[in-house]
């Protein structure tokens, strides 16, 4: 019966440990709860570490664990506050993305450097919906600081959106002169004809 207490114990401790390394990592912004720098990972571990041994360890005070909590808390905005105040303390803290295809050339000395290799850089293009031999169409890929693997591909591949239409007829509008405003202006007529013949067929079919 006390094995079994002694387990009920623990889990509303662990229960509220949890509860509490909760509401200290909503205080600690979206940021944490995002994609990890090496600093938010230490804290992470930090908390979890607190939380199992404040629960598992009967020498352990339980105000101990909170407090524990309520220092990394302390800390993390400590060192939020410097690294946006320093760019110099940010890298130090956050490190710097470090740059892994340039112009569809991969720099293998930064491949080195990172430790990343062929299979990861296959695996990232998965991701994206590409492959190995798309690398050339890769303006820039960086290796962020928090580990995520972004690109840019060179401008003429990207996909068209609705805004690039817009302001490509906006443009054709703003030109008429140029020869692809001539031809706008003489399709803008066209239909603008066709609509008039329109309209007279109806009014003549009644």
């Amino acid at each position: 019966m006390s094995a079994f207490m002694e387990m009920v114990n623990i889990f509303w401790l662990i229960l509220l440990l949890c509860s509490i390394a909760l509401i200290v990592i909503r205080l600690m912004g979206n940021r944490t709860v995002g994609q990890l720098s090496p600093f938010d990972f230490v804290i992470m571990v930090g908390i979890g570490d607190i939380i199992v041994t404040t629960a598992m360890d009967k020498n352990q005070d339980f105000f101990a664990g909170i407090g524990g909590l309520l220092a990394l808390l302390a800390l993390q905005q400590a060192l939020s506050y410097l690294s946006l105040r320093s760019t110099f303390f940010r890298r130090l803290v956050e490190g710097t993305p470090v740059l892994l295809i340039r112009n569809g050339k991969i720099i293998q000395e930064n491949f080195n450097k990172t430790r990343f290799n062929y299979d990861d850089l296959r695996q990232e293009l998965h991701k994206l919906g590409m492959d190995m031999t798309e690398v050339k169409d890769i303006k820039l890929a960086r290796l962020e600081s928090c580990g995520v693997f972004t690109i840019i591909k060179n401008h003429d591949l990207e996909p068209v959106s609705k805004r690039d239409v817009s302001l490509y007829m906006k443009d054709l509008e703003d030109n008429p002169l140029s020869p692809m405003g001539q031809m706008w202006r003489q399709l803008h007529r066209m239909i603008e004809e066709i609509h008039e013949i329109k309209e007279l067929l109806k009014k003549s079919k009644k």
